[in-house]
């Protein structure tokens, strides 16, 4: 049997319908309480041993919406995730270590779990076979448990001088935007905040890559906004996805672009902290950072993917970026037409570009590095 909710959602003067579907039989992967490895926190994990390697180190862990719409999806990284594995390690010989939190609802909503963790893995077998673990279905109300997952992704036990990232592969927004028919309409039952724990994130230099699988997320009220506002809290990527296909080269682009950004904040930092040693203010080194780098232009390799939306008004994504907490960026976000997509073929590509200096040096400061 299945249970079904709808959710309304008016945009650009045409209704969509989007159903969310709890299924009782079992669509692929194993019942919550069969899966060796996983557990319900990651904070039960032991801390990584941050031994000194000559390699490049990467953390990776992917954050999985694992409710029956997104099969597709779980299917693409099931198949591609040896692919990603190899071709990741590959560049630039890196020590590369992922984790995989699988996330649906919190109950009513979803009876079967809210949010399953494995430890960092380091063998594509392993990554598999995690991925494989639990098929798509659940889900109830349109929300899912996505602040949990942050969370859960947030408290892994990552190495201190390895590039982390989190990977948010999701069709559905936080529980607490204001979404028609939300179960939990004030937010995550258990009182976490999405926003805080992004800017958390930030100050551990753990960068946020939401995948957003679309024209599904869009269609919830701020949901767009809201999930790409998260993205620039952490100083990382908000990338549209049209089709499932893509999430292989989306999440190696991304890998690459971050470690090639590593090499720039090395760089960068070297050169604040001579300039802290002159006694020179924030203000100064900010400027004297910004004019350094454009006497000397660097390019780094950075991922390029197929603008979907066209123009759109984007004071709601700054409004959601520089709040503290959920409450407070609702009240700031005005009443804007959302995006919507104007293009459905899409391409990704990862190629040379002007260093994103501003970013770098977003991400330095809520690292507490100048």
């Amino acid at each position: 049997s299945a249970t079904v909710s709808v959710l309304y959602c008016i945009h650009r003067n045409t209704f969509f319908f989007i159903f969310k579907m709890s299924f009782r039989f079992n669509t692929g992967g194993n019942t919550p309480k069969d899966v060796p490895g996983f557990k319900d926190s990651s904070q039960t994990f032991e801390t990584a041993a941050d031994k000194y390697s000559d390699r490049p180190m990467l953390d990776l862990v992917f954050a999985m919406d694992c409710t029956a719409s997104m099969s597709s999806y779980i299917k693409a990284g099931k198949d591609s995730i040896q692919n990603i594995v190899n071709v990741v390690a590959a560049h630039q010989n890196t020590d590369v270590r992922f984790g995989y939190v699988a996330y649906r609802d919190h109950p009513p909503q979803d009876s079967s779990f809210i949010t399953k963790c494995h430890d960092f893995m380091t063998t594509p077998d392993q990554m598999q076979s995690a991925i494989a673990s639990f098929g798509a279905e659940g889900g109830g109300d349109g929300p899912e448990a996505v602040t949990a997952a942050l969370h859960e992704s947030m408290n892994y036990p990552w190495r201190e001088n390895s590039v982390k990232i989190v990977v948010l592969i999701a069709d559905a927004p936080p529980h607490g935007l204001g979404c028609s028919g939300d179960g939990f309409p004030d937010g995550d039952p258990n009182g976490l905040d999405p926003i805080e724990i992004a800017n958390e994130m930030a100050a551990k230099g753990i960068i946020l890559y939401v995948v957003a699988c679309e024209p599904s997320l869009s269609n919830y009220k701020n949901a767009h906004d809201v999930m790409e506002g998260l993205a620039q809290i952490t100083e990382g990527r908000y990338l549209p996805l049209t089709a499932a296909h893509l999430l292989p080269e989306v999440i190696v682009a991304g890998a690459k672009e971050e470690l090639a950004l590593q090499k720039l904040e090395a760089f960068m930092h070297e050169n604040i902290k001579e300039m802290q040693a002159k006694k020179m203010s924030r203000e100064d080194i900010e400027k004297n950072m910004k004019k350094l780098m454009a006497e000397k232009p660097v390019q780094t390799e950075q991922v390029s993917i197929t603008d979907i939306y066209g123009s759109y008004d984007t004071r709601n994504i700054e409004a959601v970026s520089k709040c503290l907490n959920l409450r407070e960026a609702r009240s700031n976000m005005q009443t804007l037409e959302q995006p919507s997509m104007q293009v459905q073929e899409q391409c990704v590509g990862f190629g040379a570009a002007p260093a994103p200096v501003s970013k770098m040096m977003g991400r330095m400061s809520k690292k507490c590095m100048y």
